[in-house]
């Protein structure tokens, strides 16, 4: 039977399992009573691209799953199309415990960005409790500060306590230490801008 062909060329790329489909040519067998094919979020699957499930390896279901299969997904956060993969699937359900039902709801850039800006608010909780913080500390907190801000997880009222991080800076600073502050100063009025609706120069310091 030929399958139908489809264009993902518009669909976010995995870094492990590609763009489009991974086609198996497994058939799935009949299913027993107690079990089911796949699991409940199993919504526009992509026939032909099943592969076998472990059943001991998997969180424990009143109704376990045989077979995962490739499913089409619309990212929550940037709205692109991608492909919760049935590898994927495997990984999260027998390697990781996921409950069988947990479902992808952002395609893996997001997720990154996602896990990224977690780690990012978590050295940001670090440093804020840390009372000696060092020269480079303050700098960091600073740019932890806005980047949770540039990606809106932080209110832009804490530009206030950017300025104040810069503020505890000597004018007998470091190179190094002198690009990053020069570097935040730059982010900082960018942002600031952006959120007043003004263009940004970017020859002018502050």
């Amino acid at each position: 039977m030929k399958r139908k062909v489809c264009d993902y060329s518009k669909y976010v790329e995995h870094p492990r399992y590609g763009r489009g489909p991974r086609f198996t040519d497994f058939q799935p067998r009949d299913v027993p009573p107690g079990y089911r094919l796949t699991t409940y979020i199993s919504k526009n699957k992509i026939g032909g691209t099943a592969i076998e499930a472990n059943l001991e390896c998997q969180t424990f279901s009143p109704v376990p799953v045989l077979y995962y299969f490739d499913l089409k997904r619309d990212c929550i956060e940037c709205g692109h199309p991608f492909i919760f993969f049935a590898e994927e699937q495997k990984y999260w359900y027998e390697t990781l415990g996921f409950v069988l039902d947990a479902d992808c709801i952002r395609c893996t850039d997001c997720r990154n960005r996602q896990h990224g800006l977690e780690r990012q608010r978590r050295r940001y909780e670090e440093l804020f409790h840390n009372d000696r913080r060092t020269t480079d500390e303050n700098l960091e907190m600073a740019e932890c500060s806005l980047t949770l801000m540039e990606d809106g997880a932080f209110h832009r009222r804490q530009t206030e306590r950017v300025r104040m991080l810069l503020n505890t800076f000597s004018d007998n600073r470091e190179e190094i230490a002198e690009r990053r502050y020069n570097d935040i100063q730059r982010r900082l009025l960018r942002f600031e801008n952006a959120q007043s609706g003004e263009p940004w120069d970017a020859t002018e310091r502050r």
